[in-house]
C-alpha cells in the first residue's frame, strides 16, 4: 500500500514544492519529510480525502520550511517582478540593485514581500508568518516604500 501511495503521489507533491521553492533539492526533501509524516500519521489516522489531507500537509511543510529559513529574494525571482502589479518596473534600477535593496530589508518587511512575489495570497503570508493579513498588507506596503527611498538616493 505504502509503494502505491508513493507511486501515486510522489511526483505531484515534488513538483507542488518545485513550483514554490524553485529549488529541486529542498523540494525533494520536502517531498521526502511529507511522506515520513504520512507514513508516521496513517496508523493513527485513515483520512476520508486522501488527497486533500495529503497537499494539507505538504501545505503546512512548505508553511514550516519558510518559518526555518531565512528567505531572500534571488535572479529567478526577478520574472515575476517584471510582470507583476508591483512597482518596482516602473523604477530605473538595475537587477541586481533590486534584488540588494530587496536582501537589506529587515526579515520582518523581506519575507512578507518575497512571499508576495512568489505569488502567495495575503492571507496564505499571514499563516507563513503567523500575524494578522492586515500585518502583512502593512508590512509589504512599508517594504515597497522602503525600496523606493533606497532606490531614489
Amino acid at each position: 500500500m505504502l509503494e502505491e501511495l508513493i507511486q501515486n503521489y510522489y511526483d505531484r507533491i515534488q513538483y507542488y514544492f518545485i513550483q514554490r521553492v524553485k529549488d529541486r533539492y529542498i523540494a525533494e526533501d520536502l517531498t521526502q519529510e511529507v511522506f515520513l509524516k504520512v507514513v508516521l500519521a496513517l496508523p493513527k489516522r485513515q483520512p476520508d480525502h486522501f488527497e486533500s489531507w495529503l497537499f494539507t500537509i505538504a501545505k503546512f511543510t512548505l508553511y514550516d520550511h519558510y518559518r526555518r529559513k531565512k528567505i531572500n529574494v534571488g535572479v529567478e525571482d526577478l520574472a515575476t517582478l517584471a510582470s507583476d502589479d508591483l512597482p518596482f518596473n516602473q523604477w530605473a534600477i538595475s537587477d541586481t540593485a533590486l534584488i540588494d535593496a530587496i536582501n537589506r530589508l529587515s526579515d520582518k518587511l523581506r519575507r512578507p514581500l518575497i512571499l508576495s512575489i512568489r505569488g502567495y495570497s495575503y492571507q496564505e503570508i499571514a499563516a507563513i508568518i503567523g500575524v494578522k493579513e492586515s500585518t502583512i498588507k502593512s508590512r509589504i506596503f512599508q517594504a515597497r516604500q522602503k525600496i523606493k527611498k533606497q532606490v531614489k538616493e
